[in-house]
């Protein structure tokens, strides 16, 4: 029996999901590492701790494989992008890995958004001026690192690095290449012209491939190792939001994608670029002839764990001493409180935000909290926040003209919860469809390999085999009638609140 095993190599975890071409799940697995946060902005890992999760994986799965006597059709990988690692004449890192969380380039970004150019660099990149782009973070490397700029022969992110160790493959997908902020989509090439404003140049970074590039053999010494079959196909793959759409099924321009993890971003694909006027959304590539259409959002799942780390840090660790999930016994006391949390609003700006802001400085805040709310309460304001934030993202797609999706599909850790689907119907006021499978970045790999060693006649139909079995959300009327009007006040107060909290956090930085 042939099965193909998607990898995505994320941002606090690597996962790996093993399936039969007709959407059985034979094994998966999920090896995370730490996030590095020790300073303010600094979001880093250990690019040898991700080399590890996935190598382990990969042994493991093959265990599997050889133990059940199926065949190995392919491994094709999705990752996280927007990650940078300087590297030396031999490909050895010089810096720990830069995920795109990491808003240290945050001065350099601001630079670029007040620079002349600034609108031609969206026009040719799609990319928005963010410090989690490799233009910001090179300027940044550049700036404040100079010794090591200088040594570094290569830079990649990530799935390039993991490529080059376990397969020599230096080369990195136009999906990633694209949202690089260094990529020219009309082109297709690296831009000349913007690898000079980053002090690189082009010999420094992998070349570009499509995402459906095929190769084969992994490193002999590695191979030997774990027992790798040598034939097996590898496809080169893509970043993880396109491939989240193949996932879901969300194959055309009138179904959104809506992915909630560690972060979060509603996508839709397209056969045709799109750019947004005010530069508020990306127009990334899934490959030579596709597009996705993105706003992505820093605070996801990673504010509901701050939630829980900081309101509930006792309980947390009661809950955990009693195996019991600490998150699901968060979730069951928010539901405990009303729809709208007794009038507080919490904006989830813990980490700056992209989407829909691109404003690295933003700052989270409650607003409306008095004596009588409970932590409880700001729970529940938290998580409402996230949804309320990603609501706005769901604002631009609607008021565009080059799309106005009428459906939403969920997946990401969020769609594990059935409290939390329904709570973003009713905020969204939208109905929610949740497929059984919810791993939709490993799936999205699983499906583009397929595509491309011809494992598949219908793309759409091999995604909703894998996907399974989808269940809708309704709005609840009353609640989403509740969330309307709150978000109108949201999104008010929103406009307001980048201008007030960049002073702040400058003082803050004084301090970090």
């Amino acid at each position: 029996m042939n099965v193909m095993l998607g990898i995505d190599i994320g941002t606090t975890s690597t996962k790996g999901l093993l399936c039969r071409t007709n959407g059985q799940i034979v094994a998966q697995f999920n090896h995370s590492y730490p996030l590095q946060q020790s300073v303010a902005g600094t979001a880093e890992e250990n690019p040898q701790a991700i080399l590890m999760a996935v190598t382990s994986g990969l042994q493991a799965i093959l265990r599997t494989v050889q133990q059940q006597q199926l065949t190995l059709a392919g491994l094709s990988f999705s990752s996280a992008n927007q990650s940078l690692i300087a590297l030396d004449n031999l490909h050895r890192p010089l810096t720990n890995l830069l995920t795109w969380a990491d808003t240290r380039a945050a001065p350099a970004a601001a630079k670029l958004k007040k620079s002349e150019f600034a609108d031609e660099l969206y026009q040719r990149t799609g990319t928005p001026l963010h410090p989690m782009s490799l233009l910001a973070k090179l300027i940044w490397l550049k700036t404040s690192q100079p010794k090591i700029f200088k040594q570094a022969t290569y830079f990649c992110g990530i799935k390039e690095y993991i490529l080059w160790k376990l397969f020599g493959k230096w080369q990195m997908d136009i999906s990633i290449a694209s949202g690089t902020g260094l990529f020219n989509w009309q082109q297709q090439n690296w831009d000349p012209e913007i690898l000079a404003i980053a002090g690189i140049q082009e010999s420094q970074l992998p070349p570009i491939v499509d995402s459906y590039t095929t190769f084969s053999k992994m490193r002999p010494d590695l191979a030997t190792k774990l027992n790798w079959p040598q034939a097996t196909p590898i496809v080169q793959g893509a970043f993880d939001g396109a491939l989240a759409n193949l996932g879901v099924n969300a194959l055309d321009s009138k179904t959104a994608a809506l992915s909630i993890g560690t972060s979060a971003a509603i996508r839709l694909l397209s056969k045709q670029p799109a750019l947004d006027p005010q530069g508020r959304l990306f127009c990334y590539a899934v490959s030579q002839q596709q597009w996705v259409i993105g706003g992505p959002v820093n605070n996801g799942g990673i504010v509901l764990r701050w939630a829980l780390e900081k309101l509930f840090t006792n309980e947390k660790i009661i809950w955990e001493k009693a195996g019991a999930d600490p998150y699901e016994q968060l979730l069951q006391i928010i539901q405990t409180i009303p729809a709208g949390a007794n009038g507080l609003l919490f904006f989830p700006f813990l980490n700056g935000e992209r989407a829909p802001l691109w404003d690295a400085d933003i700052r989270a805040s409650f607003i409306g909290l008095t004596q009588t709310h409970s932590r409880a309460e700001m729970a529940r304001a938290a998580v409402e926040g996230i949804i309320f934030n990603l609501r706005s993202v769901w604002e631009i797609f609607n008021n565009h003209s080059f799309s106005q999706p009428k459906q939403l599909v969920l997946s990401g850790g969020f769609a594990k919860s059935p409290f939390l689907r329904q709570l973003i119907a009713d905020i969204f006021n939208c109905p929610v469809q949740v497929p059984a499978q919810i791993e939709a970045s490993c799936l999205g790999a699983i499906l583009l390999g397929m595509d491309a060693l011809g494992l598949t006649d219908d793309l759409a139909q091999s995604a909703a085999a894998l996907s399974g079995t989808v269940t809708t959300y309704q709005p609840n009327p009353a609640a989403a009638k509740s969330y309307t009007e709150l978000f109108t006040i949201y999104q008010r107060l929103q406009d307001h609140l980048g201008h007030e909290t960049t002073a702040l956090t400058a003082w803050q930085r004084k301090f970090n």
